[in-house]
């Protein structure tokens, strides 16, 4: 990704759907977010709502209380019917999937000090405050080229 960051939100998913259930963390970001989801063209589908934020927006996805996952949003495309039980898709560059030891609620804090919490809804974070969350990643993973 290049330039600044201009938006920053938190995608959670849940464990209790098909496809996620019974995976551990490690799990899903080995399968999806190293294989599935950069040899899939990025394509993440969603069975109710996808995201309202714009192209470039760095997305962190949320699993079992912890960001897990990042990739960057190019496009969200809502389906006009459903498609195999799925509203639309969010399209993401498929070389920005990027995944690290899994970040908790205080580790959250850290960088952003006004950090409410995980949940099941969608969150906006300040993205001048990334920075700060990058550089405490730690065993940073890309997908295989």
């Amino acid at each position: 990704m290049r330039g600044e960051v201009t938006a920053v939100r938190i995608l959670p998913m849940s464990d209790k759907i098909e496809g996620f259930r019974g995976l551990s963390i490690q799990d899903v970001q080995s399968i999806y977010f190293l294989d599935k989801l950069p040899n899939g063209k990025g394509r993440f589908p969603y069975r109710s709502s996808g995201l309202n934020t714009p192209p470039g927006t760095i997305v962190l996805f949320q699993f079992q209380a912890r960001i897990i996952a990042t990739g960057v949003l190019v496009r969200d495309e809502r389906f006009e019917k459903p498609r195999n039980g799925h509203s639309g898709v969010l399209h993401f560059e498929p070389d920005s999937f990027r995944t690290f030891e899994p970040v908790d609620v205080e580790q959250m804090r850290k960088a952003w000090p006004r950090f409410r919490g995980f949940g099941h809804v969608k969150q906006s974070l300040n993205p001048g405050l990334y920075p700060a969350f990058k550089r405490r990643l730690k065993k940073v993973r890309t997908p295989a080229s």
